[in-house]
């Protein structure tokens, strides 16, 4: 074999160790300096994640100082509190959220069909086009009658929003249907 080969071989072999053994030596100089220096591990243990469970909202048929009078066929609510009476079917059932601020009246036989009265001191009106909206007269207070779509499922809503005459706040009636109708159209102001 030449002479220039075999230095070119043996020169090969040298850088080859060379580079072996600074890449070994990195791989323990790393492993050295992360046992000195990094903290040791705990064990991890699972444990469940809490969960939340929603409670639904507590209802009662009657709050103090509301009066529901039952005749043949029909209930007339009092709801002392925002200031106004209704009719409806007394098939409807009535309650009220615990805060008393509204009144829910649903027919056991179709959920659907509803009314939902509250008040408060401004109640936003539905951005709805002129022709959805009626000029009416409640107990010789104007107000407004909105004929809106639910948003959940397209189903339609009307709504009434009128100013009570002698107190600081709004009182909204919404539902659908001829009940609703007649609650509207018996509706009346506690001056």
């Amino acid at each position: 074999m030449p002479k220039n080969t075999l230095f070119f071989i043996i020169f090969l072999i040298v850088v080859a160790s060379l580079l072996f053994g600074i890449n070994i030596g990195k791989n323990l100089g790393v492993k050295q300096y992360l046992s000195l220096n990094l903290p040791t591990p705990t064990p991890i243990t699972r444990q469940p994640s809490p969960t939340q469970t929603l409670t639904p909202t507590p209802t009662q048929t009657v709050i103090s100082g509301d009066k529901i009078s039952v005749g043949a066929n029909q209930s007339v609510y009092t709801d002392r509190a925002c200031g106004f009476t209704l009719t409806f079917a007394s098939t409807f059932l009535n309650q009220q959220t615990v805060n008393g601020t509204s009144t829910i009246i649903t027919d056991p036989n179709d959920p659907s069909s509803g009314i939902v009265a509250t008040c408060q001191e401004e109640i936003p009106k539905p951005p709805l086009l002129p022709n959805r909206i009626k000029d009416i007269v409640i107990d010789s207070v104007e107000g407004k009658l909105y004929h809106d779509v639910s948003s959940k499922d397209g189903s339609p809503r009307d709504e009434v929003i009128v100013r009570h005459p002698s107190k600081n706040w709004d009182i909204i009636v919404a539902g659908f249907g001829t009940t609703f109708d007649e609650a509207v159209t018996s509706f009346k102001f506690i001056r």
